[in-house]
């Protein structure tokens, strides 16, 4: 005896897009965190680390890799990062999708070169964006967002997500090592502080900021090792 088995035509539209959003989702983790730091580099203190050390609740998060260059190379792509220069070797494309007008520049420019601290970097043209705190050509570049203390630059926007939250502060600094051979290890790491600080609301900002954020982030470091190492 053959049994039938009646299928409901939305229900498997839906069970069929949930599916494929759950493998989407695991494919951007699997992208963005694909390039975590060793543990001891995990451990290592950095450059940008004392912009929110002294916060009693943050969320950390990292990538890291291996440029077949040495620093020198990659620094003058770093340091034209922003949405009004160079903007972000990622998927920009993606970024104007969600209304970001972003346009990468593969190419050293001259005149986008000297990044101070104090200097603003946009991400979005309503003025979000972060303060560089710390600077030193061919090593590092630090900055800094706080709601608390939002900056002065004209056109600045301190971003705080719509999670009721009474305060947001993050960090995104570029830390480039000398790892020997003409190689470089090339970090990003990102710290963030709110509160309240509760697991609802890490959760909030983990999914909704830090997934979107990291796949972008290691984009932008794969596509920056890529010109660094004349492959772009």
């Amino acid at each position: 005896m053959r049994t039938f088995i009646y299928r409901h035509p939305i229900l498997t539209l839906v069970l069929g897009l949930a599916s494929g959003g759950l493998l989407l989702l695991a494919g951007l983790i699997y992208y963005g965190f694909s390039n975590p730091p060793t543990r001891a580099e995990k451990q290592k203190q950095l450059p940008g680390d004392e912009l929110l050390g002294k916060e009693p609740h943050r969320l950390r998060g990292g990538l890291a890799v291996t440029v077949d260059a040495p620093p020198g190379k990659i620094w003058p792509y770093l340091a034209q990062i922003g949405q009004r220069r160079a903007g972000f070797y990622s998927f920009d494309w993606l970024e104007r999708l969600f209304g970001f007008q972003i346009y990468n520049t593969y190419h050293p420019v001259p005149e986008w070169q000297d990044v101070q601290p104090g200097d603003y970097i946009f991400y979005h043209q309503n003025g979000i964006g972060s303060q560089v705190q710390g600077v030193q050509a061919g090593a590092y570049l630090t900055s800094l967002s706080d709601s608390r203390r939002p900056s002065g630059c004209q056109g600045a926007y301190a971003f705080v997500p719509p999670f009721g939250l009474d305060f947001f502060a993050w960090s995104w600094n570029f830390i480039l090592e000398d790892a020997g051979g003409e190689c470089t290890r090339f970090h990003t790491r990102c710290d963030a502080a709110f509160e309240p600080f509760d697991p609802l609301r890490k959760g909030l900002v983990a999914f909704f900021l830090g997934i979107p954020s990291f796949v972008m982030c290691k984009s932008m470091l794969k596509t920056i090792k890529a010109c660094a190492e004349g492959r772009k």
